[in-house]
C-alpha cells in the first residue's frame, strides 16, 4: 500500500537528519479508515520492510503484523483520538530536543520559520514513565492546537495533517530547541510575541503552504 512506502522513506529520512540514534522512537500515520500504521519495536530504522510494519486499530489492537508494535503506540492512539486534523506522527529522540527536555518547561519561539510550522510555544511535558498511558496523556496536553511537544526526559514529537508536514515539524522543533539551548546562555533573549506566532502560523496556512502544494 502506498502508505507504506510512506512509512518507509518517513524512516530514512529521520536517519537523514540525524533525528534518531539506534532504535529509539517512532513513525506512525492514520488510514482513512481510523486504522493506524505504525514501525514495530525494536528494530533498526535502515532495516525496517514493509512487511515489518504494524497495522493496528484506532483502539492500539494489532490487526496485522508479525512484530510488537512501538511501545509508545498508546501515545500515537491518544493523539489520534484528539486530534482529528493529525494523520501523521513523528517521534524522535533528537539531540537539542531532548537537552532542552531535561532543562526547560517550555521553548520559545526565536525565528519565524519556526514559528510557521509549530503554531505557538513548544510545551515541555510533566516526566512520566515512557510506553504508559500517563506519558500519552501528557503529551495531548503538552501538544494542545500546536504542532510539536517535547517530552520530559524524553525526546520529541511532531504531528501534522501528513507524514511531509510532521517530518518538517520534527526538523522545526529540533531546530527550535538547537536555538533555545544556546540562546538562554546569553543574558537578554528575544522571542517572537504569541500573537505574532500565531498570524504568521496562520499565514503559513492559508498562503505559503498552499502555494508549495500545489507544485
Amino acid at each position: 500500500m502506498k502508505e507504506s512506502i510512506i512509512l518507509l522513506d518517513a524512516c530514512q529520512e529521520i536517519i537523514d537528519l540525524k533525528l534518531v540514534a539506534g532504535t529509539w522512537g517512532n513513525v506512525s500515520l492514520r488510514l482513512e479508515n481510523g486504522n493506524i500504521l505504525i514501525t514495530p519495536s525494536g528494530i533498526p530504522y535502515d532495516a525496517i520492510k514493509e512487511e515489518d510494519l504494524v497495522l493496528c486499530d484506532r483502539y492500539g489492537n494489532v490487526v496485522e503484523g508479525n512484530l510488537l508494535p512501538s511501545s509508545e503506540l498508546k501515545m500515537h492512539v491518544s493523539i489520534y483520538a484528539s486530534r482529528k486534523d493529525v494523520n501523521a506522527i513523528v517521534h524522535t529522540h533528537s539531540l537539542y530536543a531532548s537537552i532542552a527536555s531535561a532543562i526547560f518547561d517550555e521553548v520559545p519561539l526565536l525565528v519565524e520559520d519556526v514559528a510557521m510550522v509549530i503554531g505557538g510555544r513548544i510545551k515541555v511535558t510533566s516526566y512520566k514513565y515512557p510506553g504508559t498511558q500517563e506519558l500519552a496523556d501528557e503529551v495531548v496536553k503538552g501538544l494542545g492546537d500546536r504542532m510539536a511537544a517535547i517530552i520530559a526526559n524524553h525526546g520529541q514529537v511532531a504531528v501534522c495533517p501528513t507524514m511531509e508536514d510532521a517530518l518538517l515539524a520534527a526538523q522545526m522543533c529540533e531546530k527550535a530547541a538547537q536555538m533555545y539551548v544556546i540562546a538562554s546562555q546569553y543574558p537578554k533573549v528575544n522571542a517572537l510575541p504569541d500573537e505574532d506566532i500565531r498570524s504568521l502560523y496562520d499565514k503559513y496556512v492559508k498562503s505559503y503552504k498552499k502555494l508549495r502544494d500545489l507544485k
